[in-house]
């Protein structure tokens, strides 16, 4: 008969920190929403959904950033203390507890597929309500999206707890990610990541054989990012498949109209 491994406290740690850090399957959304940001300049940043990881740590001093979640202690709280460079507010991405035009930026990555879709064009609305100059939402969308992640879930033993989420709450359409938003300013829609590509990475990050191999990769392309090395967004480009359609993935942005910003500064001024 096997006996159980018996793992030191040395190396639960490392297990821990490994399982905790940031994943591929994160990069390849965060690389082009970060390009989005820096574009800007700087200022007041809005984390909507961040978890224990989110932005932060990938944006330099000119950027003051704002985490918002239901709660931060999810896996990324395993890797490392929470990231000093962020204020953190609890709160729900539904009823923000923001004045309005409170954020030059507002972001939120891969958050609405974990809400009821009749729960979607409420966040929507109230990221924009909170936005002085652009609102960046990425979420996976579409029927072949969808198709990927049942996919998924009879392939893996056990499925994690948000392929679930995926599965119990649907996704919704590119086009129902703009609607909310077109009230507000321009929206652009953007793809992000192949539908292959989200499968193939997905498998290695959920397989033991791979999952020492892709955490390390990485946390080596994260540390590419946080310095906007050109090496790390081509790699994570390449490795998201170049967001050939179909693609998993839909980034709305949405610029903010000059009336809109101007009216805010107005009455803040008054």
């Amino acid at each position: 008969m096997t006996q159980p491994i018996r793992r030191s406290a040395g190396a639960k740690s490392l297990v821990r920190r490994l399982a905790g850090a940031r994943q591929l399957g994160q990069l390849v959304r965060t690389e082009p929403v970060l390009r989005l940001v820096r574009e800007l300049g700087g200022g007041e940043l809005l984390d909507v959904g961040s978890g224990g990881l989110g932005l932060a740590d990938h944006l330099d001093a000119r950027w003051h950033v704002t985490a918002l979640d239901l709660s931060f202690e999810d896996y990324g709280a395993w890797a490392r203390p929470p990231s000093t460079r962020a204020r953190r507010v609890l709160g729900d991405i539904r009823e923000l507890p923001f004045p309005d035009r409170s954020f030059d930026v507002v972001v939120a990555l891969d958050v609405l597929e974990h809400l009821d879709a009749d729960d979607r064009g409420r966040a929507l609305s109230e990221l924009a309500r909170v936005a002085r100059r652009r609102v960046v939402v990425a979420a996976p969308t579409g029927a072949e999206a969808l198709a990927a992640d049942r996919r998924l879930a009879v392939a893996v033993a056990v499925p994690p707890p948000w392929l679930r989420e995926h599965l119990a709450n649907g996704f919704p359409e590119p086009e129902e990610l703009a609607a909310p938003l077109r009230a507000h300013g321009t929206v652009r829609l953007l793809g992000n990541e192949s539908v292959a590509a989200h499968v193939t990475v997905t498998r290695r990050e959920l397989s033991l054989r791979w999952f020492v191999a892709t955490r390390t990769l990485a946390r080596v392309l994260a540390w590419g990012l946080a310095r906007d090395a050109r090496w790390s967004r081509r790699a994570l480009r390449r490795i998201r498949g170049g967001d050939r359609p179909p693609v998993y993935r839909t980034v709305a942005v949405l610029d903010v109209a000059a009336s809109i910003s101007a009216s805010s500064s107005a009455a803040s001024a008054s």
